[in-house]
């Protein structure tokens, strides 16, 4: 019998959680195609002590049917307990040893290959697809799986304007090489945090502003952790409603003397459903208006890096702002920027020997300057998601081209997904989508 063979296109944690997954199943071969390498990508290739994930341990494995896979090998490596926030570096080096296990056991089935280089373009044939590298070669496939990760970041206009250069957060060279002075981060979030908190370390580094729209940062995780209540909450179709009534039960709980977190824990499982359900116009609603409290409240910290972030804005070291940048210019070795506070028409001057965006990757594929993004959505062969978020995706996270139709072969997981799934950026949802993938092969 021939397998089918099935190329995943991108190489990060979301690549290798399909990949992995379509291995364990020997039902089909695979080709791994890596633009960068393969395996933890920029945010968990730091070395930074002080990044620590946002999950814990016992909620980190690649595998949806072996929860606990990272905790057990990470306390192999450690010792540490499963309730431990481990280092970003340690599951780099966990994804590293998911995709040797994947090629061990690859070995004993239908195969698999890695190819670094760049995806540019994916041509249909009749019951199969031709991936086009950047080189010029391509491979042919039965089904592609798209695993794109991240997108880059969109820089700001005022900055492209005024030809300043903003900092990678995760560019470690860059950003050790910053010159003495304050520094300016755009963006409020973990990212931010990890940020913060390696400037934070360096003598050369005065004040630290973060600059977002509202100034909201992470909430904390629970600590000691708590499980959440078994029944999931469910809520209502409409975005009105389903606001209220989360609400009223989070006041419920309250009464009940249960925290927060677990009222935000109790709706993940449900929340790919419940946003399905929502109209276009809701969730378009909930995008502008909701989401950064989503954010702050779903995309919380580790107890000791909220602790050591909430130390830096007491000593003034760390200055968050809401509001947004009218002007910037360079000013010698460094670059003049002009805020204005939320709710206020004054401006406010900052001088800063750099900026740093930590604003999160541009998923906006209307904008994107990626070729093979570019591709697919100039043939009509897959289709923006209404939000602007991803691509549009069936419940089977298949492509849905510019008719509206299912590509039969032609899968997206990860961040490429959140438009549709909107809870699938996280190892959790990924892990369960890959094996889900992969049982269709």
């Amino acid at each position: 019998m021939t397998r089918k063979h099935v190329v995943v296109i991108g190489a990060g944690f979301s690549g290798v959680a399909a990949a992995a997954a379509i291995t364990r199943r020997k039902s089909a071969r695979v080709t791994l195609i890596g633009r960068d390498g393969f395996g933890p990508g920029l945010a968990y290739s730091t070395k930074d002590k002080s990044h620590l994930l946002n999950v814990r341990a016992s909620n980190m494995s690649a595998y949806a049917d072996k929860p606990h896979d990272f905790a057990d090998w990470l306390k192999s490596k450690t010792g540490a307990a499963p309730t431990t926030f481990a280092a970003r570096g340690q599951f780099g080096d966990y994804v590293r040893s998911v995709l040797k296990r994947a090629q061990r056991t690859a070995m004993f089935g239908a195969g698999m290959k890695r190819i670094r280089g760049d995806a540019v373009a994916c041509r249909a044939g009749s019951g199969w697809w031709r991936v086009e590298l950047n080189c010029g070669k391509s491979i042919e496939a039965n089904a592609i799986v798209l695993a794109l990760g991240n997108q880059s970041v969109s820089q700001p206009g005022v900055f492209a304007d005024a030809n300043i250069a903003m900092l990678n957060p995760w560019d470690a060279d860059k950003i050790r090489r910053i010159g003495k002075g304050d520094v300016l981060l755009l963006g409020a979030g973990l990212t931010m945090i990890d940020a913060a908190l390696s400037l934070a370390e360096r003598s050369r580094t005065r004040t630290i502003y973060a600059l977002s729209r509202r100034g909201q940062t992470p909430r904390m995780h629970l600590d000691p952790p708590q499980p959440p209540p078994s029944t999931p909450l469910e809520l209502p179709p409409r975005l009105s409603q389903a606001l209220h009534e989360f609400r009223r039960e989070v006041r419920a709980m309250a009464e009940r003397g249960e925290p927060w977190q677990l009222a935000v824990d109790r709706m993940r499982s449900a929340t790919p459903t419940l946003w399905r359900a929502l109209s276009i116009q809701d969730q378009r609603r909930f995008l502008r208006h909701l989401r950064v409290w989503w954010d702050v409240h779903r995309h919380r910290a580790a107890p000791e890096i909220f602790a050591r972030a909430q130390e830096l804005q007491a000593s003034g070291k760390l200055r968050v702002l809401a509001g947004e940048v009218v002007s910037a210019e360079k000013s010698g070795k460094l670059y003049e920027v002009f805020h204005r506070q939320r709710g206020s028409l004054a401006r406010h001057r900052l001088e800063v020997a750099a900026v740093i965006n930590c604003t999160g990757s541009n998923m906006d594929f209307t904008r994107s300057n990626d070729p093979l993004i570019e591709q697919l959505l100039a043939e009509g062969l897959a289709r923006a998601h209404p939000t602007g978020i991803g691509f549009d995706l069936d419940d089977n996270a298949r492509v849905i081209d510019a008719r509206g139709q299912a590509q039969a072969s032609v899968y997206a997981i990860g961040p490429v997904s959140q438009g549709a799934f909107w809870e699938s950026t996280a190892v959790p949802e990924i892990r369960v989508r890959a094996a889900a993938i992969a049982a269709l092969f």
